[in-house]
């Protein structure tokens, strides 16, 4: 039972803090796919379709920006479309900000990950310099019709927000939460800071995050 193993308790709050996350962006995904019909839509189609939901996932507190990122020819009058909302005012990011992410997106790991494995992904920490300048973790999963991607839903959340939400279970297991690059997501050491290269080799239990590219390290 994880209550009995504190490495476990904090490996069971953090595939918790994020299949609860990627639920409500399948559940939005599925609403947006189901609104938008079998015809190709437009952009102002998309954005009208995904505002509602996107401010529905920011109703969160612990979501600081939210969206849909649409698969590229899947509109019927723009390549691209970063339709993504985010901060206090819940504000559609800028034309240029889209522009500047949408320019290579279909490349990022965020969105090519669950195009290529039809799954929920969590990426980061990493500083997201088109949108926020903060230290994030993006999490995505795809949106599909008929077996066809329309592109990805996903939310983002501060690193220092999951910090505060898992803390204190990391700290009393003495453990680590890495990413599969091997790099810190949070860890119970002072000494270790979000985004520094982890040695796995210096821990003698590993366990994965069920379902994500996640492990904690003590």
């Amino acid at each position: 039972m994880p209550g009995s193993d504190p490495a476990a308790t904090a490996s069971a709050a953090v595939a918790k803090f994020f299949t609860d996350l990627g639920a409500r962006l399948t559940a939005s995904g599925d609403q947006l796919a189901a609104a938008l019909g079998d015809a190709a839509p437009t952009s102002e189609q998309v954005l009208d379709a995904t505002r509602p939901l996107a401010l529905e996932l920011l109703g969160d507190p612990r979501v600081l920006g939210a969206g849909f990122v649409a698969a590229p020819g899947f509109l019927a009058d723009e390549p691209h479309l970063l339709a993504w909302w985010q901060g206090e005012d819940k504000e559609l990011i800028s034309a240029s900000a889209a522009l500047a992410r949408s320019a290579d997106y279909s490349r990022q790991e965020w969105f090519r990950t669950p195009q290529r494995t039809g799954r929920m992904h969590v990426t980061g920490p990493y500083i997201d310099y088109v949108c926020t300048d903060e230290f994030v973790l993006t999490t995505t999963v795809p949106v599909l019709r008929g077996g066809t991607l329309l592109g990805v839903m996903g939310a983002d959340v501060l690193a220092e927000t999951l910090e505060s939400e898992l803390l204190s279970a990391f700290r009393a297991a003495r453990a680590t939460l890495v990413n599969h690059h091997g790099r810190a997501v949070l860890s119970g050491d002072p000494r270790t800071f979000a985004g520094d290269p982890v040695d796995r080799a210096s821990f003698s239990v590993s366990l994965p995050c069920d379902g994500l590219p996640l492990s904690v390290l003590a």
